[in-house]
């Protein structure tokens, strides 16, 4: 019997250099990830708002995302890990929302955050969180749950308590570091399987307060890192690097959103390109595709396998494919 995905994740951050998951916008770019060499997606809620041009603020229903995750981790062979905000409502919520992410898709496992409605992206302004109680309570059952359905699946508890409304600012950190290891503390005790606290820089010393605070109470805790597109790591001064971030505990580093900065880029310069000299602007795109992985998009989307599929169950399929023109695999 091959091996569940919840069980190859598990297996990948165990590993001393832990796992990178690169986060995509849709199936076509999670699709080129895992050819370009991926073992792990991130299909965030950041990342699916954005691609209907709106912004990661409690607008996307958890239909919308449940949706968007299935087709992704349904598209993949390597382990997909998705993002179910704050469960989208209370814990009656939480039930039908880990019920149906983890009973109706592949997916490797979820992450949960203790947001207050509503909720939105951890770097934007005016974010709230419940008490730790309240969260608590979530998280329990979302574990419940899980269990009930694949206890192989991962589950990250996620704190956004360090820069929230109300929080204690550390002259050092920025931040309130003393709630979001108490949290980090409570999270693992209730049997997440890792956590995660939202940072607003990849700041050093508060990675390093984070996990020295909590690894203090859990030794073995494996720890998750947003390396966020949000962040200006061009600019920061004392950046945190992978090799620290792993000796620190941070085995799951992700990021959540580059496909869709780097398509909105370069749609942009293909646009104008376009726009200033039309038909040289496609040419220029398909001089630098020759050769490339990703030269024939049919080829990306499987043409070859459904033109398969159809000589081998369509009768006269054969017939079409070798009299008429086009693509033929």
């Amino acid at each position: 019997m091959s091996k569940s995905l919840g069980t190859r994740f598990r297996e990948l951050i165990l590993r001393p250099e832990g796992v990178l998951a690169f986060g995509v916008e849709s199936v076509i770019s999670a699709k080129v990830a895992a050819l370009a060499g991926q073992e792990c997606i991130y299909a965030g809620g950041y990342a699916a708002a954005g691609m209907k041009g709106w912004p990661d603020m409690g607008v996307l229903t958890m239909t919308e995302m449940l949706e968007h995750a299935r087709l992704i981790s349904r598209a993949v062979s390597v382990p997909v890990i998705a993002d179910i905000d704050d469960g989208y409502g209370s814990v009656l919520n939480v039930k039908r929302t880990v019920s149906e992410f983890l009973g109706t898709t592949p997916v490797a496992g979820l992450h949960l955050e203790d947001q207050k409605y509503p909720k939105r992206c951890g770097h934007i302004a005016g974010k709230a969180v419940l008490g730790r109680n309240e969260f608590l309570g979530k998280l329990r059952l979302a574990l419940k749950i899980r269990d009930e359905i694949d206890p192989t699946r991962f589950i990250i508890a996620r704190t956004d308590a360090f820069g929230a409304a109300g929080s204690k600012k550390d002259p050092v950190l920025g931040g309130d570091m003393e709630e979001v290891v108490a949290r980090g503390v409570a999270y693992l005790d209730a049997g997440a399987d890792s956590v995660w606290c939202e940072f607003p820089r990849p700041d050093r010393k508060s990675a390093t307060a984070f996990a020295e605070g909590v690894r203090r109470v859990h030794p073995q805790a494996v720890l998750s890192f947003n390396v966020s597109a949000s962040f200006a790591w061009h600019l920061e001064e004392d950046v945190v690097t992978q090799e620290e971030l792993n000796e620190l505990g941070y085995k799951f580093l992700f990021t959540t959103y580059p496909s869709l900065l780097e398509n909105t880029r370069a749609v942009y310069e293909l646009a104008k390109a376009f726009r200033e000299r039309g038909i040289g602007a496609i040419i220029e795109l398909k001089q630098k595709l020759a050769g490339h992985p990703m030269e024939s998009f049919m080829k990306t989307v499987d043409v070859e396998q459904y033109q398969e599929m159809e000589r081998q169950y369509s009768p006269d399929a054969e017939d079409r494919l070798k009299t008429s023109e086009g693509f033929k695999g």
